[in-house]
């Protein structure tokens, strides 16, 4: 009787080691064959561009890659994929932001969603529903972080601080 259960596990053992080794031959197989099957030199013109237009370097010969982007990372309008330029501002124009308002001789505060004016970088302009709105008569301009967070002092030593969304 052991002699018949030590040889089952026996051939059990020998069973499951060819199927692992059959297992693995067969990816290793289908791997190669999936490298291979990619694998391919890209021919250029006389001018240096590939069937796409595009150089070994990846860029056409207006100088942007597939994207758009030149080597620095910038669009035809000089805007990066944020859409910020050189020296890291957004876009001039209007946003919408979360303007939190503090006045400390009231100690009132709250917290809007208004549109706000974007110009070289710097919150110039804050909008209200009412048509009203405060310029650099009100406020004091000022440059707009990485995230689109300004702290900006208005009149009376009130404070606007206020997040577009980037």
């Amino acid at each position: 009787m052991k002699k018949i259960t030590l040889l089952l596990i026996l051939v059990f053992n020998i069973g499951l080691l060819s199927s692992c080794k059959n297992k693995s031959s067969k990816n290793n197989t289908s791997r190669s064959q999936y490298n291979s099957s990619y694998s391919y030199e890209t021919e250029y013109n006389e001018d240096g561009y590939d069937e796409d237009g595009y150089n070994e370097d990846g860029y056409n010969e207006d100088g942007y890659d597939e994207d758009g982007y030149d080597e620095d990372g910038y669009n035809e309008d000089g805007r990066d994929e944020y859409g910020k330029d050189e020296y890291g501002h957004i876009e001039d124009g209007t946003y919408t932001a979360t303007v939190d308002y503090y006045n400390p001789s009231t100690g009132y505060s709250a917290t809007y969603t208004l549109d706000v004016e974007v110009e070289s970088g710097e919150v110039t302009v804050i909008y209200f529903p009412n048509d009203g709105y405060l310029d650099d008569d009100h406020i004091y301009p000022s440059e707009l972080d990485d995230s689109g967070y300004v702290s900006i002092e208005g009149e009376e030593g009130k404070t606007y601080d206020i997040q577009i969304d980037i």
